[in-house]
C-alpha cells in the first residue's frame, strides 16, 4: 500500500497583493463592498485557482474533473473565507512522487514559490506559494488514483449584522 502524497499550496493574504499568476488576480483590498458580492469575489478567485492547479495534471492522466459548485464560509484570521474543492480523478494508479515533482515545476513556471518538503509521516508534499491571498491543499488520494484540490479564498471581513448563508 503506497502512502498519499500531499502536496500544500499555500497563500500570503497581504493587503494590495496582486496576483501575478492569470485566472485569479485580484487586489485583496479590491473586494467589493456588497457582501454578498464580496463572497462571490472569493469563490471566483478560488475556483479559478482551484482550475489552474488541476490544469498542472498532465492531461494523459485525466479521466475526469469535478469541481464543486458550492462551498461554505471558514473563519480566518481577520474574518471569513470562502472554501470549496475540485477532484481530479486519474486514468490509472499514478506515482505520486513522480506527480508532486511535475506538478511543482508546472507551479514554477507559472509564478507560485515551490518549496518541497515531507509530512510528519514522511509523506512528499509541496508547499506552492502565491500572493493572491488563495490557499489550496491537495494531495494524491485514494491509492493515488485521485488528486483532491481544497480551496481556501483570501480572509474578508463581512459587517457585524450579516448573517451568511450555510453555503455559496
Amino acid at each position: 500500500m503506497r502512502t498519499p502524497v500531499t502536496i500544500v499550496v499555500i497563500a500570503t493574504t497581504l493587503t494590495g497583493c496582486l496576483a501575478t499568476t492569470a485566472g485569479y488576480s485580484m487586489m485583496a483590498s479590491a473586494l467589493p463592498d456588497d457582501p454578498v458580492a464580496r463572497i462571490d469575489a472569493a469563490k471566483s478567485a478560488s475556483q479559478s485557482a482551484e482550475q489552474l492547479v488541476a490544469g498542472f495534471v498532465p492531461t494523459k492522466d485525466v479521466k475526469s474533473l469535478r469541481q464543486t459548485r458550492t462551498g461554505s464560509l471558514l473563519t480566518c484570521s481577520s474574518g471569513k473565507q470562502w472554501s470549496g474543492d475540485t477532484t481530479v480523478g486519474l486514468v490509472s494508479r499514478q506515482d505520486g512522487s513522480r506527480l508532486v515533482d511535475e506538478m511543482s515545476r508546472r507551479a514554477e513556471d507559472s509564478g507560485f514559490d515551490v518549496e518541497q518538503d515531507k509530512t510528519r509521516s514522511g509523506t512528499p508534499r509541496v508547499t506552492l506559494t502565491a500572493d493572491s491571498g488563495v490557499s489550496l491543499l491537495v494531495g494524491v488520494w485514494n491509492d493515488e488514483t485521485v488528486v483532491n484540490i481544497d480551496s481556501f479564498s483570501m480572509c474578508f471581513s463581512l459587517p457585524d449584522d450579516f448573517l451568511p448563508e450555510p453555503s455559496y
